[in-house]
Formats: C-alpha cells, sequence, structure tokens
C-alpha cells in the first residue's frame, strides 16, 4: 500500500507532505483485509448501501433477518455506512496536536 498526501503548501500542521504521509502510515492498518476488517465489509448489507448513493449517509445499526431453506432463521446486527464513522477524529488531532 503507498499513502500519497499532497497539502499543495495549505497544510495546517507544521510537517512535510511525506511527513503527513508516514503518520497515517503509522495510526492506521491499510492493507486490503484490515480495511475489509475495519469497515465490516463482509457484512451483508449491500442492498441498503447501492441506493441514494453511499457517500455523506449517517452510519446506522439495524437488524435483519436472514431465512434458508437449509438452515434456521438469524437475526443479526448490521453496521450500515461504516465508512462513515467518525470514530478516529480524536485520535487524529491527538497525533497532529490540533
Amino acid at each position: 500500500m503507498n499513502i500519497y498526501v499532497n497539502t499543495y503548501g495549505r497544510s495546517n500542521v507544521n510537517l512535510t507532505d511525506g511527513e503527513i504521509a508516514k503518520k497515517i502510515e503509522q495510526m492506521f492498518d491499510l492493507r486490503p483485509k484490515a480495511i475489509e476488517r475495519t469497515l465490516k465489509l463482509r457484512q451483508p448489507m449491500f442492498s441498503e448501501t447501492a441506493a441514494y448513493g453511499h457517500m455523506g449517509r449517517t452510519p446506522v445499526t439495524v437488524k435483519k433477518t436472514f431465512t434458508s431453506h437449509y438452515h434456521e432463521t438469524k437475526t443479526i446486527d448490521i453496521e450500515l455506512f461504516t465508512w462513515e464513522k467518525l470514530d478516529c477524529i480524536d485520535k487524529i488531532k491527538k497525533e497532529f496536536n490540533i
């Protein structure tokens, strides 16, 4: 994975673009499997996220019931729009002293 940052000289922190990229690389595991796990992309959520665009939506948790001819009916909680969560803001602010 390669991280490229270009602030066009307008960074609000006293770091070079390369230093910002290094910090991002240290803060987040950006390997494909880790991204899949962090964003819970293996959850069966695609019918809900396929309509009306999938950016700028509010993350919510819903209950989904699955039925099968071969297995018992199962109801599970599914997180939708996990990529919209703001749970890393404090971590980022702390790391960049902002």
